[in-house]
């Protein structure tokens, strides 16, 4: 029998550009991404039991049965590897705000999957569990490896990059999802789009250059949203009113982050808290 309790970080993307499309109807995507320490917490109790898998979380909204990440994720594995299932129960405790582009439950998915394969004695190596999350989550096999990496693909080819930013990250999630089909389907109607300088990106990370880093970055699917989205556009109007930071968004949103100094107070995040009424607004650092 084995209890763990699994902390599943959160990621941000520091650039997303869009540069193509499969025949599948899978875009093709060139963006860093960059794991953060605000983490969801799994309570994972695995019997020697044949069985099945039961889910608990403290969001109400959220679905514990097929649709749910975690039961893919048992269903996968248990396939793949042809072993007999396990009677498992898993508490999730969130805490990374949904539909905000922060990987978390991609994250979750793959802090699971790798308890399973702990469980069963390593039963697969790493790339056959990034294999088994990727048809599951575009995010999951970069946390499986959950290191700093230039992610190209749908997502799943990963080149690591060195992180040595000193910084803080401030996460604003409003309590607004967007749908990611229509920032992709508006990517045809923008006349022009600003590209993210990956390489600048990438060397600002290395030298501990924020302001390099602040000003490479840009995301495609922001610009595709604002076309459309007037909450998305009434919230980057007010982030930008914050003259001290400069915020982006984060994957397909709805989530913004700015970097910020290791000596950002409390009070500073809660002025920031006073004028985004409608926000959750944490504050973090990388991994």
């Amino acid at each position: 029998m084995l209890k763990e309790i699994v902390q599943a970080n959160a990621k941000i993307n520091i650039g997303l550009n869009v540069i193509g499309q499969l025949d599948n109807g899978y875009h093709i995507l060139d963006m860093i991404m960059a794991p953060i320490n605000l983490c969801d917490r799994l309570e994972i109790s695995i019997s020697d039991k044949s069985g099945t898998l039961k889910i608990n979380t403290n969001i109400h909204d959220i679905p514990t049965d097929h649709r749910n990440i975690l039961y893919k994720i048992y269903e996968a594995f248990y396939r793949k590897s042809a072993l007999e299932p396990r009677d498992i129960t898993v508490f999730l405790e969130k805490k990374i705000p949904h539909e905000a582009g922060l990987g978390g439950g991609s994250s979750d998915g793959a802090a699971f999957l790798k308890t399973l394969n702990k469980y069963h004695q390593d039963f697969f190596p790493k790339e056959t569990l990034s294999e088994i999350g990727l048809k599951i989550g575009a995010d999951i096999p970069f946390f499986i490896e959950n290191t700093c990496a230039r992610a190209g693909g749908i997502g799943e080819v990963l080149t690591p990059v060195e992180n040595n930013l000193s910084c803080k990250i401030i996460i604003v999630k409003p309590d607004f999802g967007v749908s990611t089909k229509t920032a992709y389907k508006n990517l045809t109607a923008l006349a022009f789009r600003r590209d993210a300088d990956i390489a600048s990106v990438i060397e600002g990370l290395r030298e501990n250059s924020a302001e390099k880093v602040i000003h490479s970055v840009e995301n495609h699917l922001e610009q595709a949203l604002l076309i459309t989205d007037s909450k998305i556009a009434t919230l980057k109007k007010t982030l930008e009113e914050w003259k001290d930071y400069r915020f982006f968004m984060s994957g397909s949103g709805s989530a913004y982050f700015a970097l910020v100094s290791e000596n950002t107070t409390e009070e500073q995040l809660q002025r920031l808290r006073n004028m985004l009424m409608n926000c959750e607004v944490f504050l973090c650092s990388f991994l």
